[in-house]
């Protein structure tokens, strides 16, 4: 955990320092007298954590908090403060984490760090998540085919399999089988590699639409689709995969 320390008070800086020393995977990356300066500071510099101090002349804490606020930046705040009254301006402060009574001990220290480790495990986990959606997100769904001389924008769901052909390729779908003029290998290509798998040189198939797979063969409804030796390893090893 990157900290920063703001406090006008330097013997409170000294504190921290000695206390954070015997923390394992703290550093203490800067320490300010003026909250101005720190929030300057923030600007090109990655923190995960901040005791900031209330009572200070000029640039107070909560003057602190409400310039983070507009910034819109998210860093874990404790509180430090001999006048437990404060709490009362802060405790609905997103960034807040953690209030501390001076004079400052190791206890009440750990106990704001571990908060702070918590907050950015669970910030961490919604940024996972929504990056994971919006991939999800911007997955194609739909591939355009050249079929009896039309350009047919297909939907991945519909399509059950894809079939070689001299000439191009036929695919079949829910609806009715079309003849493309694309080569099996031009529309696996096209199709995502996560949904679509060439099972045999003349076979693509949906993944999602496997029901079965029985003796060398995959079975998707009444198609009973032959697994080609040569393509039986990557046919493994993606269904070992998804």
């Amino acid at each position: 955990m990157k900290l920063l320390i703001i406090d006008d008070e330097v013997f409170v800086h000294g504190i921290f320092e000695a206390i954070c020393k015997t923390i394992k995977g703290v550093e203490i990356v800067e320490k300010f007298k003026d909250s101005r300066k720190a929030l300057d500071f923030l600007e090109d510099s990655k923190i995960d954590m901040i005791f900031l101090d209330i009572q200070m002349p000029e640039f107070n804490g909560l003057d602190f908090l409400n310039e983070l606020d507009k910034k819109g930046l998210q860093i874990s705040v404790a509180i430090v403060t001999s006048n437990p009254d404060y709490a009362v301006d802060v405790i609905n402060n997103k960034n807040v984490v953690y209030f501390i009574k001076k004079p400052l001990h190791k206890y009440s220290i750990k106990e704001a760090i571990k908060e702070a480790v918590y907050r950015k495990s669970l910030l961490e986990a919604s940024v996972s998540l929504k990056n994971i959606k919006k991939s999800n997100e911007e997955k194609p769904t739909h591939t355009f085919f050249n079929c009896n001389r039309r350009m047919i924008n297909l939907c991945h769901d519909d399509i059950i399999m894809i079939k070689s052909l001299e000439g191009g390729a036929k695919i079949v779908t829910n609806k009715e089988p079309m003849i493309s003029s694309y080569s099996l290998k031009e529309i696996e290509s096209k199709l995502p590699a996560s949904t679509f798998i060439r099972i045999h040189k003349s076979y693509i198939v949906n993944a999602k639409k496997i029901e079965l797979i029985y003796d060398n063969l995959v079975i998707i409804g009444k198609y009973h689709v032959p697994i080609g030796r040569t393509h039986s390893l990557k046919f493994k090893q993606y269904l070992a995969n998804n």
